[in-house]
């Protein structure tokens, strides 16, 4: 291993040092960082840095010029990420519910330290992890999409790749998976995401549909495009104190206002009055003017070739787990916290050691949310591996989440991982 100096090293040897240092740096590690990673002195690392400048390995802006299959490479060397997806593939298998195939590792070159880095680590995550989902969803006409800050950060990176014709080859359908709280968003902690509705399922799913069908000839025999889809008016949930029969008179009157009956089953007779202007009932009916649902293929929920979301930790205070949200939906966080491992997009994780009655209380929790849940990540992940599709593709950031991630993984609900170095590392060392 190295210490201080390239120099007494044969020259193949230092021509694959300095291939390492020039694909970091342009990665966004810190100099000290890869000093660690390649046991190198930190003014080595410097000295490297500077020669893969003028050897034109890295330009001012900090591209790496390495070719696409060697960075690849070099990320599942130097990341482990080939490693860690047999490793996570053993385990699933162990369980009996191996539906993962990829793993992507990206760095964002951050220390997470507090929800300002952790802003900033999301932003620059979303930017570097936008290529690679994009290339998934271009595998896919409908696709899911939850909500959160790292699902906005990654349609800020979208929209921020260029492509030319469009970004998509034919037109997709992006369905939001999430109703809106039921009390006033709380005042934003963070200095990046400060809008709470572009942090809503609807509105990213509104996003990216804008993102990725700009330009791209609209219709295609599954799914011609035309508005977003939207759960605007449908609560995320039913609290606890309200009585069922009074919370389905409001679902169905979501359904004559929205696409909830589109995208989640309803009972028949709440589509009866969700008619459109043009006449069209239920066979082939529009969406409130938005997306034509062809015959057969409703509810989306059921259809959907993937779906984009990211996980929440039981232990990250200060997100999805706290605040004015669960207090208006009658939810005890510490009975929540003490029987779930975290959620996948809003679908409480039971956690199988907890007690039964913490376990009994996590399972009426979900029974009470409206949105997507654990039992449709699981069919859509079972149909992507038997179809060739993308399935669920999970976007994590920070230590925190690999936990939550893990267990996603053991039952069966993820097909692709997008994780950065921080929480891959933390992953690795619970397995």
């Amino acid at each position: 291993m190295m210490t201080g100096t390239a120099r007494s090293e044969p020259p193949e040897r230092q021509d694959v040092t300095l291939k390492k240092v020039a694909y970091l740096y342009a990665e966004g590690e810190a100099q000290k960082r890869i000093a660690g990673m390649l046991s190198l002195s930190p003014s080595m690392v410097s000295r490297l840095v500077d020669q893969a400048r003028q050897s034109g390995l890295l330009e001012e802006t900090v591209t790496c010029k390495l070719a696409a299959e060697e960075q690849m490479r070099l990320r599942g060397e130097l990341y482990g990420s080939d490693s860690l997806l047999k490793k996570l593939k053993d385990v699933a298998y162990a369980d009996g519910v191996a539906s993962l195939t990829q793993l992507q590792i990206v760095p964002t070159g951050l220390e997470i330290k507090g929800d300002p880095s952790w802003d900033q680590a999301v932003v620059m995550f979303g930017r570097k992890a936008a290529a690679y989902c994009l290339d998934l969803i271009r595998q896919s006409e409908v696709f899911g999409v939850t909500y959160g800050r790292t699902l906005a950060a990654l349609a800020n990176g979208l929209a921020e790749l260029s492509a030319t014709p469009a970004k998509t080859r034919a037109p997709v359908v992006c369905v939001p998976l999430w109703g809106e709280p039921l009390s006033p968003w709380e005042k934003p902690k963070s200095s990046v995401f400060r809008d709470p509705a572009k942090l809503s399922s609807s509105g990213l799913a509104a996003a990216m549909h804008r993102i990725l069908n700009e330009g791209t000839p609209q219709g295609s025999e599954r799914t011609p495009t035309r508005q977003p889809l939207c759960l605007d008016f449908v609560p995320a949930f039913r609290p606890e104190h309200y009585p069922e029969e009074k919370f389905n008179a409001v679902l169905e009157f979501a359904c004559s206002v929205s696409s909830y009956g589109d995208i989640f089953p309803v009972p028949d007779d709440w589509l009866d009055g969700a008619i459109t202007g043009a006449g069209r009932a239920r066979s082939g009916r529009q969406s409130k003017g938005q997306v034509t649902i062809q015959e057969g293929k409703r509810p989306l929920i059921d259809h959907l070739d993937g779906i984009l979301t990211s996980v929440g930790s039981k232990d990250q205070p200060g997100r999805f787990w706290s605040g004015e949200f669960f207090r208006q939906g009658d939810i005890d966080l510490s009975k929540l916290r003490r029987g779930a491992f975290g959620d996948l997009g809003g679908a409480f994780i039971v956690n199988p050691t907890a007690n039964k009655a913490d376990r009994e209380y996590v399972m009426a929790v979900n029974e009470r949310w409206t949105g997507v849940k654990e039992t449709h990540f699981r069919r859509c992940a079972v149909r992507a591996r038997e179809n060739s599709l993308p399935g669920v593709t999970v976007l994590a950031v920070g230590a925190v989440r690999a936990e939550i991630v893990l267990q996603c993984v053991k039952r069966g609900l993820v097909n692709h991982l997008v994780l950065d170095s921080d929480c891959a590392e933390k992953l690795g060392s619970l397995l």
